[in-house]
């Protein structure tokens, strides 16, 4: 721990202790421990420490002068910072969880209330169950998606790696969100050729990879706007994108989209629904399979765009 003692010329430029009491303790011979305070070094650069002021005696007992030490505490402000950070955000996920689910489950329990008691006429029976039926397939995703995050931390993530053409996992990604590019009125623009690109992965993970892109895509995608997938091949590498004309990101957030539960707007009660989980679980099942993921957006209100590199699969390579 570095320390500097009372004749460095950075204490006539720190954050002194208040005056009085400095001074009042010093004259009655009490020490001032571990008062945390900021400096300048001589670059100009700030710097936390902790100040511990020490007054010195005479032979006759009178304080003739002090001793003051300063401590680098710049590390250990930046480990409280992320543990109230990691705190902050873990009540925020814990707020929002428990508000997406009891959505889905309050309109599960609503419905099948109606049904039991008659109040839904065979004409409006169909439209119960399509609902019930939403909301169930709502909460899995819910369910699953924080049981693979779980799995991920834990390191117990496991795949099943071999040959996969990845046009059927698109064109698979793309069904599982067709009925949400039509209720938004979303063209999709994609370029799509089997055999065009082979990775080394499992299809059901990487399916399940651009189903959550996809799906973020239309999230943040107003009415009537346009979704893009387009895979292509460069030297040894298949970089798949979609891009989107939606809400795109702040400057600031760019670096947070794939951290777990991170989400640009915090609130519980905001627009767009969700847990955070979704691009967390891209990097992570990306990472598995040796890719990248990158995000990039203009600005707010101009869109953004997501591209996967996954390494090409050669014939006569092993698993």
């Amino acid at each position: 721990m570095r320390s500097w003692g009372s004749r460095s010329r950075q204490s006539s430029r720190r954050t002194a202790c208040p005056k009085s009491t400095s001074s009042s303790q010093v004259r009655k011979a009490i020490p001032i421990e571990h008062f945390e305070t900021v400096r300048r070094r001589r670059n100009g650069s700030l710097i936390d420490i902790s100040l511990t002021v020490s007054p010195i005696k005479g032979k006759d007992g009178q304080v003739i002068g002090v001793s003051k030490i300063a401590r680098d505490i710049s590390e250990q402000k930046r480990l409280v910072a992320e543990l109230e950070e990691s705190s902050r955000l873990k009540d925020e996920f814990l707020a929002t969880l428990s508000h997406e689910l009891r959505t889905p489950l309050n309109a599960l329990m609503r419905y099948a209330q109606m049904l039991r008691e008659g109040k839904i006429g065979e004409q409006g029976q169909g439209r119960a169950v399509e609902m019930i039926d939403r909301n169930a397939r709502a909460l899995v995703r819910l369910v699953s998606d924080v049981f693979d995050i779980s799995t991920i931390v834990a390191g117990e993530a496991r795949l099943k790696l071999e040959p996969c053409d990845l046009t059927p996992v698109l064109e698979a990604a793309i069904d599982v969100v067709r009925p949400a590019l039509g209720a938004k009125r979303l063209s999709i623009v994609r370029d799509l050729e089997p055999g065009r690109a082979t990775a080394l992965a499992e299809a059901d993970r990487l399916q399940q990879v651009f189903w959550n892109l996809l799906a973020n895509a239309v999230k943040f995608t107003p009415e009537g706007g346009r979704v893009t997938v387009s895979p292509r091949r460069q030297a040894g590498i298949v970089r798949v994108s979609t891009a989107d004309t939606g809400a795109g990101i702040a400057p600031s957030f760019l670096p947070y989209p794939f951290q777990r539960f991170r989400q640009g707007n915090q609130r519980v009660d905001r627009e767009f629904a969700g847990l955070g989980l979704g691009l967390a679980l891209v990097r992570h099942f990306v990472e598995l399979h040796g890719g990248t993921v990158t995000a990039k957006s203009p600005g707010p209100g101009q869109g953004s765009t997501f591209e996967v590199s996954l390494p090409l699969y050669a014939a006569g390579s092993s698993a």
